[in-house]
């Protein structure tokens, strides 16, 4: 009896520690990302700073997959303009490090709700990119309402520049988010936990329900 209620509690550990860490695992992907992910609880008149990160450029000279590093980027990024509008946007030191940069002119329009940025080396080109992981640019947002609004990348280009032509990075985009009203549902992660504990603990009902009706039974 021991010796089961043991194992199931194992089970119940082993499964419940998988939900939470197969959420945002990390990729060896390129992606570019916000951070922090999510920002809450400011009020009207406060602003606050993202920071645009991308991360995993390779330097691969394997024919068919190569990479250079990457010479140039660009978002185009959208918000609620009834929560937030942004007041500023500077360019991060990832590309800068390497080669001195040309900054794409910035746009933004706090009535529509998006903001574009973006650069790239200046000619003449140097000979690899930049590679690892930095800091494109930071985002300054101004709070100018209450509700809860996604930092969405609409689109997203990293190139990198092999035989004197511009090559797209295949990457990935993660979002981020800005609360300082109830949100109306709950996380998708929030909502997985609650199911597998809300699963697990039935089959761990049922299964000391079984035996305790087995023992009355004999």
């Amino acid at each position: 009896m021991k010796k089961n209620l043991r194992l199931v509690i194992v089970t119940v550990a082993l499964i419940v520690c998988l939900a939470i860490s197969g959420v945002g695992r990390a990729s060896s992907t390129p992606s570019v990302s916000v951070e922090p992910v999510e920002v809450k609880d400011l009020e009207p008149g406060q602003s606050f700073i993202v920071t645009i990160i991308v991360r995993a450029i390779v330097i691969n000279e394997t024919a068919g997959s190569k990479c250079y590093g990457l010479y140039g980027w660009q978002i185009n990024m959208t918000f609620n303009p009834a929560v937030l509008k942004v007041t500023d946007v500077i360019e991060g030191p990832f590309l800068k490090e390497v080669h001195e940069t040309v900054p794409l002119p910035v746009k933004k329009d706090n009535e529509a709700g998006y903001v574009f940025a973006g650069a790239m080396f200046m000619l003449p080109l140097p000979e690899r990119g930049a590679a690892g992981d930095g800091i494109l640019a930071n985002i300054t947002f101004n709070v100018v309402g209450l509700g809860v609004t996604s930092l969405h990348f609409q689109s997203s280009k990293l190139n990198t520049y092999i035989g004197g032509n511009n090559v797209p990075i295949v990457h990935t985009t993660n979002d981020g988010k800005f609360i300082n009203a109830a949100p109306s549902i709950l996380s998708t992660e929030f909502i997985i936990i609650i199911v597998t504990v809300v699963v697990i603990g039935g089959s761990v009902g049922l299964f000391f329900y079984k035996k305790r009706r087995a023992g009355i039974e004999t």
